[in-house]
Formats: C-alpha cells, structure tokens, sequence
C-alpha cells in the first residue's frame, strides 16, 4: 500500500467514524425526557424549576418525593383538558302540567 493510498484509508475511516457521531447524535443523543407534563411537580435543586412533572395526583406526588429533600406543588405550565360544557337548558319552555 502507498503513502497516498494509506492517506485515503485513514481518511475514509474518519470521514465514516464522524458521520456515525452525527447520525447517533441526530437520532436521539440527548438524555432521555418524559413524553408527558402532569399537574403535579416535585421542586428541588435536583430538578429545577418546575421540576419533574410526572405525577397525576397531589398524592402521588408525595408518595415519590417522600425520604427526598423537595416538595410538591402544581405544575405552572399545566393545562387540563376539560370536558365540553353540557348545553344551558335556560331559553327552553317547560309546559306547565
């Protein structure tokens, strides 16, 4: 093997060794994140703020913050999918009996 073909190899191996880092990169190198933001948080220096957002329930909350320097709260960012209203009955006539 010559000193230009050697050169070639070497390069090749980086070029390809770098382009697997960006795809692991692009495909998903970051730190894995929960899909969800429930209306409970617990707050502390280990979470920032609003902290970890994985609870449905007050309780819940409490159950896993238990034994851990924090405390729980209400998740600011948290909107609740509300059931459409039920349509006024008022404006409608009732007859008499």
């Amino acid at each position: 093997m010559s000193r230009g073909e050697h050169g070639r190899s070497v390069m090749r191996k980086a070029q390809f060794v770098l382009g697997s880092i960006v795809l692991v990169w692009l495909a998903g190198g970051s730190p894995a994140r929960a899909d969800y933001d429930y209306a409970w948080c617990i707050q502390n220096s280990e979470y920032g703020y609003p902290g970890d957002c994985s609870y449905q329930t007050r309780e819940q909350c409490l159950m896993s913050a238990s034994g851990r320097k924090g405390y729980c709260a209400q998740n600011p960012g948290y909107t609740a999918v509300r059931p459409p209203l039920q349509p006024s009955l008022r404006g409608r006539r009732v007859p008499p009996y």
